[in-house]
């Protein structure tokens, strides 16, 4: 009996710190993985932005405990973009993950909030 390995599609990768060792760090632990291809490594967020423009990764990882890289702004600024593009946001201080959605609504009412806040935890 021949056992065939699901085939996992290739996810290209960006990375985005202002430290360099961070990125590095990250770039250098993914790159021992199979299904991942780092597209590209920034340490300025406005770079950052054309480069994922450019580049389209089908996700973006950034350095969310990192004050000169606010993830706010970073991510807003990359889900506007509507390039379909993940942004996970990983915190080493504490070891946590956040993953962004890129979606917007606007709340009208609290029918709209509670809708989204149910379609939040479905997802």
């Amino acid at each position: 009996m021949t056992i065939q390995k699901e085939a996992r599609a290739i996810k290209r990768v960006f990375i985005l710190s202002s430290h360099p060792l961070f990125g590095q760090g990250v770039e250098s632990l993914l790159r021992r993985e199979t299904g991942v291809d780092i597209a590209g490594r920034e340490t300025d967020v406005d770079t950052a932005i054309e480069r994922i423009k450019e580049l389209r990764p089908d996700v973006v990882i950034l350095d969310s405990a990192d004050p000169a890289c606010d993830p706010t702004p970073a991510v807003m600024r990359i889900l506007k973009e509507g390039l379909g593009t993940k942004v996970i946001g990983l915190n080493l201080q504490d070891n946590t993950l956040c993953i962004y959605r890129g979606e917007q609504r606007v709340v009208k009412s609290i029918e709209d909030l509670v809708q989204a806040i149910e379609q939040s935890t479905l997802a």
